[in-house]
């Protein structure tokens, strides 16, 4: 995730506004009914917004509810774009931004799978 803010959460299924904005908008042309879900998830209510931070938007971080064949969808769609140089060539930076992301939703992915029941894992 980009440093929004000295207040960035440890947990891997928290992510930043800007993070699940820019996920969005590099997934969107590929598979639009997740990137909606993803843009429905700014639209609730944030968590771990400080006081100072209430006036500031981009601060609000939120907790990403999707199931497991959703956030494996969004890894696999970005690692799709940067492998196939799909990003604006024009624009070198968002192909190491996107490859940030796909770090950090890859971390909520083995979250995930930690979480699951033993019997669900094979």
């Amino acid at each position: 995730m980009p440093d929004d803010s000295a207040h960035e959460p440890d947990d891997a299924s928290i992510f930043s506004r800007g993070s699940l904005k820019l996920t969005f908008e590099l997934i969107r042309k590929t598979n639009p009914s997740l990137a909606l879900a993803l843009r429905n998830l700014t639209a609730k209510e944030p968590v771990c917004n400080t006081s100072e931070q209430s006036d500031r938007r981009n601060s609000d971080y939120f907790k990403v509810e999707l199931d497991t064949f959703e956030v494996r969808a969004v890894v696999e769609t970005l690692m799709e774009l940067v492998q196939a140089g799909a990003l604006p060539s024009s624009n070198p930076g968002l192909t190491i931004v996107a490859k940030s992301l796909i770090d950090d939703w890859t971390k909520l992915a083995r979250k995930m799978f930690e979480e699951l029941p033993d019997s669900e894992k094979s």
